[in-house]
């Protein structure tokens, strides 16, 4: 019996180190997850102070991936286990040498975003092939779990055989002693079991044993009168408990809260903890009707308690996802997916709320696109598939039109060179924060182009577009005025724009970007008046030297009397405040008639000119009488 013992008591630190192994796994991804995401996010911010807390975030996380990193190795390991461990140890030396040139970059003051830009993409790429290794490691501790736990259940059989022989040969002291035994054997086994598949702190079921009823439901569903369903749940604001109070005050939370819940749940429903402060719960009831209904009494359930300790309080809310499932959708990753994008869309939606996801669920595909066209945004910056256009922009003379300035304008090319317009892709890059990441791109190459071009040739004054984000952000004002003041241009020679409605919302950030760039000698212009609720009273405010009128007013001029009297007003009021006024969409020569009685001084549109490479401009040009000096623009 002391050797059944011992065997027994070797196969459950087996299985527990084994359930140690796979959590600590777990762990060390989901660290490396969120690192990625915080590179992303420097990627995209500009603030050296904010780059700076994120960085330091950053070390906090290593800290925590160091950490699990070591209790791993304390378990020790298996050949499989060590193939991919040293694939890790490589590239954990490769990350930590890139990291190593990010903080240089951070708290270097040299530093310009470009540079770092390349140092963090660099981060990105090794982060990128670590993760790759750590879902190898996770899967392979998933693997070894099952691989152990057969292994138990093929040894306990074989010990149930051997006792029941004896029991057969045996007298009755030794039939008590054997049956004895079995019972103890059997009670082992059961808590080794448990250790495999349940989560340590919470005692709800881990990610492992979750995965597995999720694909025996989704088997299931179609041939079964109940309902299902499947909530992610995502505990709000559960950091804020850990920095403030310590690991321990969060353990004690989410013990308290998932006893809370699980007191909740059906007869039938499993609940899990997939890590962290991520839940699931796969809900069975009557009807979908049933499980959406107690995915709001969850969600008040949490609302209204409130955690005490250390003589402190904290409420907290969750955030959840539902999805059905029916058997429509079979594939495991595709059904995470649908719940999680569920539960994302609960979060931005102000979080301590639940958001049922059907069938083409509206926000949901948003969502996803939104995820899809930020991911092709980023690969074309990558891959360097921006291209630069230019509209020309005439002054109107009474006999006809002459070439003044161009706008500059920017398109995306696809992977299969399709050019996709600043519509379809400028709405998701400003959502998520990108879009002072393109303005620096374009400034930077019609800067390039300048210097190519402007000894050579009379160059016209450049239009370039910003976005709202960036002419508030006093990063990348500052990185204007360093190339400007670096580099062989001349600024008069350029002129920004930016919408009416940016600079109405932001006026006292605009009049600063205007008033440093016009020092400088750059000139501004304000794009798209009249498109808004527009009130003349502002533009005393703003020191502009060009009104662009929109052109919804200004293609039906011809035909509408009112957008003809708006076009009127708006030019003598941008003349009164001293700007010139130019005519967006001008598509006939009609249209230009009016323009050139009403007084305006520029007219842009197709009717005049398509936009065009910005690589063929060069070709329209006169060349320069004296190469050897720069003409002042009038």
């Amino acid at each position: 019996m002391a050797t059944l013992n011992s065997a027994n008591n070797e196969m459950s630190a087996l299985i527990k180190d084994n359930a140690q192994k796979t959590s600590l796994a777990y762990q060390m991804r989901d660290v490396i997850r969120t690192r990625s995401g915080a590179i992303k996010s420097l990627l995209q911010i500009n603030d050296p102070a904010e780059r700076e807390k994120i960085f330091d975030k950053l070390v906090s996380s290593t800290d925590s991936y160091v950490s699990s990193r070591s209790s791993l190795d304390a378990l020790g390991s298996i050949n499989r286990e060590k193939e991919i461990l040293e694939k890790v140890d490589e590239v954990d030396k490769r990350v930590a040498e890139v990291y190593d040139k990010a903080n240089n970059k951070i708290y270097n003051m040299n530093s310009t975003p470009d540079m770092l830009k390349s140092v963090l993409a660099e981060v990105q790429l090794q982060e990128l092939v670590l993760l790759n290794h750590l879902n190898d490691l996770v899967q392979l501790e998933k693997t070894l779990a099952e691989e152990t736990l057969a292994g138990n259940n093929s040894r306990y059989k074989k010990i149930q055989g051997l006792l029941l022989a004896l029991l057969l040969a045996a007298f009755g002291t030794s039939m008590l002693i054997s049956g004895f035994v079995v019972k103890r054997v059997a009670r082992a086994n059961r808590k080794i079991a448990h250790l495999a598949s349940h989560d340590d702190l919470t005692g709800l079921n881990n990610r492992r044993s979750f995965e597995q009823q999720l694909k025996h439901t989704v088997a299931i569903a179609p041939r079964t009168i109940d309902a299902w369903g499947l909530m992610f749940i995502d505990l709000d604001r559960f950091k804020i408990i850990n920095d403030t109070c310590g690991h321990q005050a969060g353990d004690q939370l989410l013990i308290q809260l998932t006893s809370m819940i699980q007191s909740r749940l059906r007869n039938g429903d499993m609940f899990a903890r997939l890590g962290g402060d991520e839940f699931a719960v796969i809900a069975r009831g009557d009807s979908f009707d049933d499980i959406t209904v107690l995915a709001e009494d969850l969600r008040v359930l949490v609302n209204d308690f409130t955690f005490h300790y250390a003589e402190q309080t904290f409420n907290v809310s969750l955030s959840i996802g539902v999805i059905p499932i029916d058997g429509e959708v079979t594939d495991i990753e595709s059904i995470l997916t649908d719940v999680d994008s569920a539960c994302y869309v609960a979060k931005q939606s102000g979080r301590n709320r639940v958001h049922i996801t059907q069938e083409n669920d509206a926000e949901v595909v948003k969502y996803r696109n939104d995820i899809a066209g930020m991911q092709n945004i980023q690969l074309a910056l990558a891959e360097e598939r921006l291209v630069l256009f230019y509209q020309p922009v005439y002054e109107i003379q009474p006999d006809g039109v002459s070439m003044a300035h161009c706008e500059i304008l920017l398109r995306i090319k696809s992977e299969t060179g399709e050019l996709f317009s600043p519509a379809e892709f400028i709405p998701i890059a400003e959502k998520y924060n990108v879009m002072t990441e393109i303005d620096r791109w374009v400034f930077s190459h019609v800067l390039d182009w300048v210097v190519a071009h402007q000894h050579e040739y009379d160059t016209p004054r450049l239009l370039i577009n910003l976005s709202g984000l960036s002419f508030i952000n006093d990063e990348f004002l500052r990185f204007v005025v360093e190339q400007l003041q670096t580099r062989d241009i001349n600024p008069e020679r350029l002129a920004f724009e930016i919408t009416e409605t940016a600079a109405v919302d932001n006026m006292e950030k605009a009049n600063v970007f205007i008033d440093r760039i016009r020092e400088i000698g750059c000139h501004f212009a304000l794009d798209d008046f009249g498109s808004g609720f527009s009130t003349f009273s502002y533009l005393k405010e703003l020191p502009i030297d060009y009104l662009k009128i929109d052109g919804s007013l200004v293609k039906n001029l011809a035909t509408d009397e009112i957008d003809r009297e708006m076009v009127r007003a708006i030019n003598e009021i941008g003349h009164t405040v001293g700007a010139q006024t130019i005519a967006e969409f001008v598509e006939d020569e009609e249209t230009l008639q009016y323009l050139r009685e009403m007084g305006v001084d520029y007219a842009q549109g197709y009717g005049l000119c398509k936009p065009q490479s910005l690589t063929e401009l060069a070709s329209q040009l006169e060349p320069r009488q004296n190469p050897e000096q720069l003409k002042k623009a009038s």
